[in-house]
């Protein structure tokens, strides 16, 4: 599944804090009662796509500022040992919630075993740019002609990459699209690769210009994709309809991520400093600059969490028109957008 490789693209968790990261994200739940009301907290485990990073912000953001303890829940954020694991274990009801991916999970959405809804956009737009190299002399994507173009192997973003091309007016057949091993970062200060695809703006594209080179970057939602929410809550579709405790924690838990979300995009600094302690392998100054490019990407047009099944639909209909999936998918016969459980404006 391409969650595989969607995990992997966090290049700047170094591998040797991977296991300090899991453990730091196992200890930063509030413990005690909640403050408005002197009960005893609902525990809730979160299972997160990746190490703490800054896709995370809002997440961290209201742990700190207690908005999950205000709601009543005692939440931990847990890594997973494999970023697929994310669809996996909310459908067997190992964890109650997770953070995936729009285009893994309509792709779960062709194998029945999976049981999972989407319930919330936590990041409303992609994140994966086709990133090019200021110092290679290409004006736009249509002079990567003859150009090594680095990949991580996703083949959501070598589908993509061939529809920004077209845009231009040039076939992926006159580039070399190659998977690079090493990753995508060193392969572009090497100079082994002209650009990259499957880097994030948030990240990648961060890094490289802090490195001096001057990235041109091109968003794919602004070069011809369809849009879709980068990053989604997940919860357990079968046991919403069934258990009415369940439903109360998720809606409790989207109304202090909400928060969350609303006071990381106020103050990017604050976020910073909720994630940080979390965030392993980043250097302080450059997790500051992520954040901040990241903290405006959690506006999303609808409201929090807001997501469109017609949105979901068009990009499901794209996904099988690339051969990203093999069957088609119906978004509102499959039910994999749940929208009722959102905060009201």
């Amino acid at each position: 599944m391409m969650g595989q490789t969607r995990g992997a693209r966090r290049l700047a968790t170094l591998a040797g804090t991977a296991a300090a990261a899991a453990a730091l994200t196992m200890t930063l739940a509030a413990c005690g009662s909640s403050a408005s009301s002197g009960k005893p907290l609902t525990a809730t485990t979160v299972l997160l796509d990746w190490f703490p990073n800054p896709d995370h912000i809002a997440l961290y953001m209201a742990q700190h500022d207690g908005d999950f303890a205000a709601q009543g829940l005692n939440v931990t954020f847990q890594s997973p040992s494999n970023a697929t694991d994310a669809l996996k274990l909310v459908s067997i009801g190992k964890v109650p919630l997770a953070i995936s991916y729009e285009p893994d999970v309509i792709t779960g959405a062709t194998d029945p075993a999976m049981n999972v809804t989407a319930v919330a956009a936590l990041i409303p737009v992609p994140l994966d740019t086709l990133i090019i190299s200021g110092k290679a002399g290409v004006a736009n994507p249509g002079g990567l002609a003859g150009k090594t173009v680095g990949t991580d192997g996703d083949p959501t973003s070598a589908a993509i990459y061939r529809l920004v091309l077209a845009k231009y007016g040039l076939s992926s057949a006159k580039t070399n699209l190659v998977t690079v091993n090493e990753g995508l970062i060193p392969a572009m200060i090497s100079g082994k690769v002209t650009a990259i695809i499957g880097g994030y703006r948030n990240v990648e594209a961060v890094q490289l210009r802090a490195a001096g080179l001057n990235p041109e970057v091109y968003p794919v939602n602004e070069e011809g994709v369809p849009n879709y929410d980068e990053l989604v809550v997940i919860a357990n579709k079968s046991r919403l309809a069934s258990d009415a405790a369940y439903r109360t924690t998720v809606r409790e838990f989207l109304a202090g991520l909400a928060k969350g979300s609303a006071s990381a995009q106020a103050s990017p600094s604050a976020a910073d400093t909720a994630l940080a302690p979390a965030a392993k392998g980043y250097s302080p100054a450059l997790l500051k600059q992520m954040v901040g490019v990241t903290a405006p990407l959690l506006a999303n047009p609808g409201g929090f969490g807001a997501m469109s099944a017609a949105g979901w639909q068009s990009f499901a209909d794209w996904m099988l028109k690339a051969w990203l999936i093999t069957k088609a998918v119906n978004v509102s016969a499959a039910g994999i957008v749940n929208t009722s459980l959102l905060p009201k404006p």
